[in-house]
């Protein structure tokens, strides 16, 4: 997870470090192959499902294999994949075919969306692995025992476990974990009023007589209510969606119920890859919540001389 013993050698350059910084470990040739594989199968996918029919769900595929892309191999590779995903939908699956351009409104409107909103999600997705680095360092230089600053995250969380070591006896341990250290009702009415901006600006776009689009700013209210609560909220964004595109944005309108079969379908594809997305950065929040869990076990045993030194005090 980290780096091990910095050597005389490895300070002086000689050598490079065991280990590259999250998630750059992984091989350039792996992250950007697989930004291109999940665009690739994406495309597929979308293929298979809808065949030759153009202007239909043409980047719901694309949106999470821009996100898979960004979760295993940082901004690069996603912001690879969103690109590669607008030019596989553009040239494949909107008409005229096999070409580039010219495109109708509505087509440029779901085009424009696309290129603003899958470049957020995954601006999101490195914002985590950014306090993943931040993290993994803090980590490193607890267990070396350097004195450098830390970054803000791991910095709040020292200093509250300083506070905590100060008072062994008596603190009770009441440091929430990430992203839990935002209180309860915020997280949770973020998600709502996330869900609730991505349905006003899909009725305002569209409105409810275009059915093309019915989920298509819902998966990054989704993902964003992830990134800021966690889990929970990120899977009440998500039905609320579900919920909102149903009743008002598919065919049958201000109803639940039955709907056609190719809406049906995108109901379905909106579940799956959405459900996805919160997943993956799930993902990303648990991996930050075992470097906490790690660097908190760290410093105790860097100060567990004197918190034993204090516990003797008080005994005697």
């Amino acid at each position: 997870m980290t780096n091990g013993p910095i050597t005389a050698d490895a300070a002086l350059g000689s050598h490079p470090p065991v280990h590259r910084e999250w998630p750059y470990r992984r091989t350039a040739a792996m992250r950007y192959g697989l930004a291109v594989l999940a665009v690739v199968l994406a495309g597929l996918a979308r293929y298979a499902i809808y065949g030759e029919a153009t202007n239909r769900s043409v980047f719901t595929f694309f949106v999470p294999a821009a996100m898979v892309a960004a979760w295993y191999g940082g901004i690069g590779p996603g912001i690879l994949a969103t690109l590669l995903g607008l030019l596989v939908g553009e040239y494949f699956f909107f008409a005229p075919r096999f070409s580039v351009g010219p495109l109708g409104i509505r087509e440029s409107l779901g085009m424009g969306v696309y290129s603003v909103t899958t470049p957020v999600c995954v601006y999101l997705c490195e914002k985590l692995h950014q306090t993943i680095r931040e993290f993994e360092r803090a980590l490193e230089h607890e267990r070396h025992k350097s004195l450098e600053d830390l970054p803000p995250a791991p910095a709040k969380f020292a200093d509250y476990l300083s506070r905590y070591y100060a008072v062994p006896t008596s603190q009770i341990y009441a440091y929430r974990s990430w992203p839990y250290h935002r209180a309860f009702l915020a997280r949770y009415l973020m998600a709502v009023a996330l869900v609730a901006a991505a349905f006003i600006l899909r009725y305002w776009l569209f409105g409810t007589t275009d059915h093309r689009f019915p989920f298509i700013f819902f998966v990054p209210a989704a993902m964003m209510a992830t990134f800021y609560g966690g889990m929970a909220p990120g899977l009440l964004a998500t039905v609320l969606g579900l919920m909102l595109g149903d009743y008002f944005f598919l065919s049958e309108h201000e109803a639940m119920g039955v709907v056609r079969e190719s809406e049906r379908v995108a109901i379905g594809l909106y579940a799956v890859t959405t459900t996805l997305c919160v997943m993956l950065i799930e993902n990303l929040h648990e991996r930050i919540r075992r470097l906490e869990h790690a660097f908190d076990h760290a410093r105790y045993h860097r100060h567990k001389p004197q918190l034993d030194a204090a516990a003797g005090r008080t005994n005697s």
